[in-house]
C-alpha cells in the first residue's frame, strides 16, 4: 500500500476521532427529570390528538367522511412523530442522540430506527399496574391489541400514502372508500390508546425505567422515574405537570409547562 493511501486513511481516522470527541465535548449533561419535563407536554399533545381522532370518528367535527379520514390520518402522523420525538428525549443520555443530525431529524421512522440501533428497548411498552398483597406490581407488554413497533412503522407509512393526493393515474383509478376503510381508523386508534394510556420506557443506561400515565385526575400526564438502588430496591421520583397561565392551549405547550416533583 502506498504512503499516500496510508496517509489518507490515517487522516480519515483522525477526522472520525475529532468528530466523536467534539460530540462528547458538546454533550449536555443528561437529567432524567429534565427529559421528562420535555416529554410530558408531548404526551399531553398526543392525548389531545387522540381525543380529536375520537371526535372525528364519531362525526362530531362535521366533516364529510373522506375529509374526516384525511384529518384522522394527519393526527395519526403527528402522534407517530410525538412518540418518536418523545423517545428521543428520554434517551438523551446516549451520546449518539445528542448529535446535530439526531436533533434535526423529523422523520418518525428514521428516529426510531436510530434509537433501536443503539437501544433495542427504546419503543414504549404498554403497562398495567396490579394491586398485590405486597403492594403494586407493574406488568409490561400486558395489554392486548397495543400498538407494536412494526405496526408503528406500518401506520406511519400508511399516513404518508393517505396524506398525498397521488398522481394523475392513481386519481383516475381510485376506488370509493368503504366502511372497512373507516373501521381501520378506529382499529389504529384503539391500538394507540392501548399502548400509550399507561406505558413504560426502559432507560438506556439500564438503571431503571420511566412509567408514564397519559391521563390523571389533574387532566395532564404524570410520570415516575424508577432508579435501581441495589439488587432488590427501586427509588421512585414522581414528576407532575403544572400549567403556567390559563391560555396555554393557544401557545406552544412545552414553553408553558413546568414540573412539580415529589419523592
Amino acid at each position: 500500500m502506498s504512503n499516500r493511501r496510508l496517509s489518507e486513511q490515517f487522516t480519515g481516522i483522525e477526522k472520525m476521532k475529532n468528530r466523536t470527541n467534539q460530540m462528547a465535548v458538546n454533550a449536555v449533561p443528561f437529567s432524567a427529570k429534565d427529559a421528562l419535563g420535555r416529554y410530558l407536554p408531548l404526551m399531553h399533545e398526543l392525548a389531545t390528538r387522540i381525543d380529536l381522532v375520537a371526535q372525528a370518528c364519531n362525526g362530531n367535527l362535521g366533516l364529510p367522511l373522506p375529509f374526516a379520514r384525511e384529518y384522522v390520518y394527519l393526527q395519526f402522523r403527528q402522534v407517530c412523530e410525538l412518540i418518536a420525538l418523545g423517545s428521543l428525549q428520554l434517551h438523551g443520555d446516549l451520546p449518539q442522540f445528542q448529535t446535530q443530525a439526531a436533533l434535526r431529524e423529523w422523520n418518525a421512522e428514521k428516529i426510531m430506527r436510530l434509537l433501536e440501533r443503539h437501544h433495542p428497548h427504546c419503543f414504549p411498552q404498554s403497562a398495567e399496574r396490579i394491586k398485590t398483597s405486597n403492594g403494586w406490581a407493574i406488568n409490561a407488554n400486558s395489554i392486548e391489541n397495543a400498538l407494536t413497533f412494526s405496526e408503528f412503522k406500518k401506520l406511519y407509512a400508511e399516513c404518508g400514502e393517505a396524506l398525498h393526493r397521488g398522481t394523475i393515474r392513481s386519481i383516475q383509478s381510485s376506488k370509493q372508500l368503504t366502511q372497512t376503510d373507516y373501521q381501520g381508523l378506529i382499529t389504529w386508534q384503539s391500538k394507540i390508546v392501548a399502548l400509550m394510556n399507561e406505558h413504560l420506557v426502559g432507560r438506556a443506561s439500564e438503571i431503571g425505567f420511566y412509567l408514564v400515565s397519559l391521563r390523571t385526575d389533574s387532566g395532564f400526564p404524570e410520570a415516575s422515574i424508577f432508579t435501581k438502588d441495589g439488587d432488590a430496591k427501586m427509588n421512585v421520583e414522581i414528576v407532575r405537570m403544572e400549567i403556567q397561565g390559563t391560555d396555554y392551549e393557544n401557545h406552544m405547550l412545552v414553553g408553558n409547562m413546568k414540573l412539580a416533583t415529589t419523592k
